[in-house]
């Protein structure tokens, strides 16, 4: 599973070297919430040193991406389902954006889940007042009834 942050800049590493058929491609990444089914694309450049073995990734998820530079905007936090597809590009030119690049779709080469958390800055932080009852005698509001207790109320007897 890939956990990408939002409103920061995230390493995306996989392997995809294994499934291609081809030395160097383009590789055409897609998101699509598993709520609303809408689809995301973004193009990024494969960083990984060590092709063979694993591949890196550099994502941006900000507002006004631009998708031939490994940028989106993914617009809601929780689970995307993603699919990786190996194009038959051989250059970016001539491209508006990523979608542009589904009809040079080759193969997929790998998928799995994306998980996407909001940014550290945005989680809000509860810093709420102490609210422990503590009961001296929590017994003597029970009442001992065959196989189980009956709690004792003002409303009635209710069984736990």
């Amino acid at each position: 599973m890939l956990r990408i942050i939002k409103d920061t800049t995230n390493t995306l590493t996989l392997t995809l070297t294994e499934n291609s058929t081809v030395s160097n491609p383009f590789y055409l990444f897609e998101f699509q919430n598993q709520t609303s089914l809408v689809k995301y694309y973004f193009i990024s450049t494969d960083t990984s040193q060590f092709k063979q073995r694993y591949n890196r990734f550099s994502l941006v998820e900000r507002d006004s991406p631009n998708t031939l530079q490994g940028q989106v905007s993914l617009d809601n936090e929780g689970f995307y389902d993603y699919k990786v597809y190996q194009t038959n590009l051989t250059t970016l030119s001539g491209l508006t954006d990523a979608e542009d690049a589904v009809d040079n779709i080759v193969k997929t080469v790998e998928y799995g889940r994306v998980w996407v958390v909001p940014n550290n800055a945005a989680i809000p932080t509860y810093v709420g007042v102490d609210s422990t009852m503590v009961i001296y005698n929590p017994f003597g509001f029970l009442l001992q009834e065959n196989e189980g207790y009956l709690l004792l109320e003002t409303e009635g007897l209710i069984i736990i």
